[in-house]
């Protein structure tokens, strides 16, 4: 007999032409598996999910090749085949593979394989430990739904496509390392029920986690997010390492809970990084981190309505918080250490995004005022944030920071009103009780502006007394000659004091405002024996203002030394 008729005739028998798999299912009732899926095993046809591992591994490998032979760069369908200890380590397959809802009983080795044209692991179940270390997949790899029982190893793995691990279950030790996701990686619903590593893992297209929950420590430091990587409403039970994981462009944590420790030191999110609603029941580590500093009003960090179980556990050093938003959060209890805060225009102090940032933008929609606000922003809302950071500042006794977030508050304040009419509402802004606060003290920052108001208000007083008149008081001063009259009153147009020497016009007006000086100070100083008189009745009204507004300025500026240098 011919070789080709020999080949035809073995074929033939591993192919029955009619029957199905005899093996009874769960129902009692036969597997019935389609003949050409079964293989001949003592003149009983056996489908590939009921051959046994051991006695029958010989004809489940001659079958494996065989589909692989027969598919070429077709396909190679292994849907629901039972495979025993399966070792392709090293092999390239150039069809495209496909193992959904199958099963490897035991181990399952394909490091450094080859899937020239991907391969669809859906639903498949890995008993034993799953190797795909260094494996390359040149098309999409697709494992959603997969359940890898033992140690699942893919370790610098190469997904040239995109990379489906949607809802699936790794019940041990996951390792990601060195990875590299060229496409979308997809991670969304996974569940990690012990360590998982992703450190330095590349992932240049998306990255989404949304949903996946950790249940043991898991690892992404230095791990690269070209594009966006979303965790939004992840779950770790256990420690959370981002240390140095680069963010090339969104991160968004939104909703995730962190029930350890989570530590995002060194990180980078160099455009934003969203963590609003998220849930922090451990400590929180932002040493170094970098968030977004490009000079405009879009949000880089954004923690409203976050909530910290343990805010003395939050620490943020050296980072840039100018382009964050923390409103709705409370930030009283946070370590802030060598931060550095937006600059305030003119005055140079320190202020939250909050006041700048543009309301269209969907992540301030919280600060929008109220429907019947005449506001143009919920001021109420800031000033709670900045009540919240003046606190925090105030407690670690760094008054010069908290004297910043005291501006802003007033500022606020300022800002705010109930009247609708706009120029109310203008009188209110620039001429109110505030307005004037801040533009004699900053608000009690300054102590250089009242003590500067207090001196202007001395020469304006001087300066005016002379207009209404002052009367030399007998007795009062014993070097002034005894012929002056009680009644001499000096002025600018008569200067000269009866009994006194004068060279000239000029000499008498420079006593004039000396003796105006003097008067000015003791009625600032509430001295009630004065050697000369403001004349009644206006010079006495130019004394009771002087009074008013000395003893005003005054205690602003006790007010801005305290604030300054208490201890």
């Amino acid at each position: 007999m011919h070789d080709k008729e020999k080949e035809e005739e073995s074929a033939a028998e591993r192919r029955p032409a009619t029957g199905g798999c005899p093996v009874a299912m769960h129902d009692g009732k036969p597997c019935g598996r389609d003949v050409l899926r079964t293989v001949v095993v003592n003149g009983i046809p056996v489908c590939m999910m009921h051959l046994n591992a051991g006695r029958d591994a010989a004809a489940f490998r001659e079958e494996f090749e065989r589909i692989l032979k027969e598919a070429g760069t077709g396909i190679a369908d292994f849907t629901r085949f039972v495979f025993p200890a399966a070792d392709y380590a090293g092999r390239a397959f150039v069809a495209k593979c496909v193992f959904t809802e199958a099963a490897f009983t035991q181990g399952a080795n394909f490091s450094g394989a080859r899937f020239t044209q991907g391969a669809d692991f859906s639903g498949t179940r890995f008993s034993g430990d799953a190797e795909f270390y260094g494996v390359t997949f040149a098309e999409v790899g697709s494992f959603s739904g997969a359940k890898f029982g033992g140690k699942s190893t893919f370790q610098e793995a190469t997904f040239s496509q995109e990379a489906d691990f949607k809802g699936a279950t790794f019940r041990q030790k996951a390792n990601f390392r060195e990875a590299r996701f060229r496409d979308g990686a997809d991670f969304a619903w996974a569940r990690f029920a012990q360590t998982a590593w992703f450190s330095v893992a590349t992932f240049a297209q998306s990255a989404k986690f949304v949903r996946a929950t950790f249940s043991g420590d898991v690892a992404f430091s230095f791990a690269t997010f070209t594009q966006d990587a979303d965790f939004s409403l992840s779950t770790y039970a256990e420690g959370a390492d981002f240390y140095l994981a680069q963010f090339g462009q969104g991160a968004d944590f939104s909703g995730a809970t962190f029930m350890q420790g989570a530590n995002f030191s060194e990180a980078a999110f160099t455009r934003g990084a969203v963590f609003s609603n998220a849930r922090f029941l451990g400590s929180v580590a932002f040493r170094e981190t970098t968030f977004r500093e490009d000079g405009t009003v879009l949000p880089g960090a954004v923690f409203s309505l976050a909530e910290f179980a343990k805010p003395e556990a939050v620490v943020f050093y050296k980072s840039y918080l100018g382009q964050a938003l923390f409103h709705n959060c409370d930030v009283s209890k946070f370590v802030f250490s060598s931060v550095r805060w937006r600059r305030r225009k003119g005055s140079g102090k320190g202020m939250v995004l909050e006041e700048d940032i543009d309301l269209g933008d969907e992540r301030a929609s919280d600060i929008e005022p109220e429907e019947r606000s005449p506001d143009e922003r919920d001021y109420g809302l800031i000033a709670e944030l900045y009540q919240q950071l003046k606190k925090n500042y105030d407690d670690r006794k760094d008054y010069w920071t908290a004297g910043d977030f005291h501006y802003g508050e007033m500022e606020m304040k300022r800002l705010s009103s109930r009247r609708t009419n706009p120029v109310l509402r203008w009188l209110h802004r620039y001429l109110g009780l505030a307005a004037w606060y801040k533009y004699v003290s900053q608000y009690g920052e300054s102590y250089l502006r009242p003590l500067l108001v207090l001196g202007l208000v001395l020469l304006l007083f001087t300066l005016l007394y002379p207009t209404a008149g002052l009367r030399y008081s007998l007795g009062k001063d014993q070097h002034v000659a005894s012929a002056a009259s009680a009644t001499d009153v000096l002025t600018y147009g008569r200067p000269f004091l009866p009994g006194k020497d004068y060279s000239g016009w000029f000499s008498a007006e420079g006593r004039l405002f000396g003796n105006s000086l003097l008067t000015a100070l003791d009625v600032a100083a509430f001295q009630k024996e004065r050697a000369f008189e403001p004349v009644y009745p206006w010079g006495r009204v130019l004394a009771l203002v002087e009074m008013l507004f000395t003893s005003t300025f005054f205690a602003l500026l006790v007010l801005a030394l305290r604030r300054q240098f208490r201890r």
